[in-house]
C-alpha cells in the first residue's frame, strides 16, 4: 500500500477529506467492501427485502400507467439514456 498512499501505515483520516498534503494518494486503490464474492455481507438481504417490497406492493395495490407516460417505452436510446419519469397511479386493490 505504500505505493498508493503517503504515510500508508499511519492513521490519517484527512487523506479522504481532500487535504492537499495527500493530493497524490490513489484513493481508488482501496476498496474494502466492493471487491470479490464476499463484497457486501448485507447485499443478498437487501435484494431480498426489495423483492419482498415489490411483491407486497403488487399484491395490495393496482398499478395503472398514467396518461403522460403512455409513450414511455418508445424513448430513443443512443450512447447514454436519460430516463424520463414513469408515472403510475397506485390504488388499493379491491377484493372482487
Amino acid at each position: 500500500m505504500p505505493e498508493h498512499f503517503k504515510n500508508a501505515y499511519e492513521f490519517h483520516p484527512e487523506r479522504w477529506l481532500g487535504d492537499p498534503e495527500y493530493k497524490d494518494d490513489n484513493l481508488d486503490a482501496l476498496e474494502p467492501f466492493s471487491v470479490g464474492p464476499r463484497n457486501c455481507l448485507g447485499k443478498n438481504l437487501a435484494w431480498h427485502e426489495m423483492r419482498m417490497l415489490l411483491v407486497t406492493v403488487l399484491l395490495h395495490l393496482d398499478v395503472k400507467l398514467c396518461e403522460e407516460s403512455a409513450t414511455w417505452s418508445e424513448q430513443a436510446v443512443y450512447t447514454l439514456w436519460e430516463k424520463v419519469p414513469l408515472m403510475c397511479t397506485l390504488t388499493p386493490r379491491t377484493v372482487a
